[in-house]
């Protein structure tokens, strides 16, 4: 079986909250290809979690670009974490796996790499399984701008007239692209390109069978676990 396994939002199952350092460190256990986690620039600082609202899956409430420092340092998840930073991530990834970070807000680009480039500096390793994407296709180009040796995840929701043709001008790593909007046709003009063909997000067995079946590269999925169970059994 070809695809890679990749921790959609840290891989929390039904068990663990999404984007937790915890779902993260079960994910990092599972053998999968890869983790992905979602990050916003807030007050000056890196917050990882997927909604623009605090409340879902989180204490508190209201728009997180309207909440203070304090309220979303306070915000705690399910299993009482605080909202994790892209620090910490990068801390407990190391280079174990790949590392997908998806820019949620604009104008965060220049304080991930930042962060990425102090990273690099700290611990003397390499940037090369981290994989930056986003929907806001300005940030991937700021991205590209400020350090071009980063891989770049180009995020789609929808299957364009042109395919992957966007990606070109930012020089992409991969299309992540969603699984409505996928098809055998998509995808080998994502290969045509020169491009990776990642998918989101698939937590079932025939969803897996059929994004095989149509050549992709790598799937997001919650269901580390499961996924993994799957692969075993069709290698066996």
């Amino acid at each position: 079986m070809s695809l890679l396994c990749i921790a959609h939002r840290g891989g929390p199952g039904n068990d663990l909250p999404e984007n937790s350092l915890a779902a993260i460190t079960r994910a990092l256990n599972s053998g999968c290809s890869g983790i992905e986690v979602d990050v916003w620039h807030l007050q000056n600082k890196l917050y990882i979690t997927h909604d623009h609202r605090l409340g879902r899956v989180t204490s508190g409430s209201g728009a997180l670009w309207s909440c203070s420092r304090e309220q979303l340092d306070n915000a705690r998840l399910d299993n009482g974490e605080p909202l994790p930073t892209l620090q910490q991530v990068l801390e407990l990834v190391g280079e174990q796996c790949l590392l997908n970070i998806e820019i949620k807000n604009a104008n965060a680009a220049d304080a991930v790499i930042k962060t990425l480039q102090e990273q690099r500096a700290t611990t003397g390793g390499s940037l090369e399984h981290i994989i930056l994407s986003s929907f806001n296709h300005h940030e991937l180009f700021r991205a590209k701008r400020l350090l071009p040796s980063l891989k770049r995840g180009v995020l789609l929701a929808s299957e364009p007239l042109d395919y992957a043709a966007c990606a070109t001008s930012l020089a992409a790593y991969s299309c992540n692209t969603a699984q409505e909007a996928c098809s055998r046709a998509f995808s080998e003009d994502i290969h045509r390109r020169g491009f990776k063909h990642w998918v989101y997000t698939a937590n079932h067995p025939d969803e897996w069978q059929r994004l095989e079946d149509i050549g992709a590269d790598a799937v997001f999925t919650d269901h580390v676990d499961d996924f993994m169970a799957y692969r075993r059994a069709r290698e066996s």
